[in-house]
């Protein structure tokens, strides 16, 4: 079984979800972690393999991380899409860690400060547009949180801010 870093329907069925977008609207932020990983060059040979055109399209920003995580992931992403230095800074940086009893990683706080800076209602994440204008938004910081997790020796948990 493998491990599941997050999914869309997770989002999409939480009370309170802005339904008037349509459920497509809860992947995007896990679609810009997974186009990270993919131009990268961190996505497992699986993902490469049998998603090869997908994979190539994203490359060649013809389709969205969004779009991928929808088509070919099932709306998750999973441990199996990613190499194993992506699935443990995943661990690292997007869950926080394993303990459902630890914070959640900085991921999504790095995601809403670059997509929606300010005091808005923190639903209106879900309504950032799957686009690459995102993708340029918040694919710098996941670099920068990766180069900070390599540096700090690949720790279990990346939860304070550089």
């Amino acid at each position: 079984m493998t491990t599941t870093f997050d999914d869309a329907t997770w989002h999409s069925s939480e009370d309170g979800y802005p339904t008037e977008l349509g459920a497509d609207a809860a992947a995007t932020h896990v679609g810009v972690f997974l186009a990270w990983a993919v131009l990268a060059g961190h996505a497992s040979a699986g993902l490469e393999r049998d998603a090869a055109d997908a994979v190539a399209a994203l490359r060649e920003r013809t389709t969205t991380g969004g779009r991928l995580v929808l088509d070919v992931c099932d709306g998750r992403l999973d441990a199996d899409a990613l190499d194993d230095d992506a699935a443990a800074f995943a661990a690292a940086y997007y869950t926080g860690g394993d303990d459902e009893d630890e914070e959640a990683g900085l991921y999504l706080e790095d995601y809403v400060d670059a997509v929606s800076p300010g005091d808005g209602d923190p639903l209106d994440v879900y309504r950032v547009p799957d686009t690459w204008d995102t993708y340029d938004l918040v694919g710098p910081l996941v670099d920068a949180r990766f180069a900070q997790w390599q540096d700090e020796g690949r720790p279990a948990v990346l939860r304070h801010r550089a």
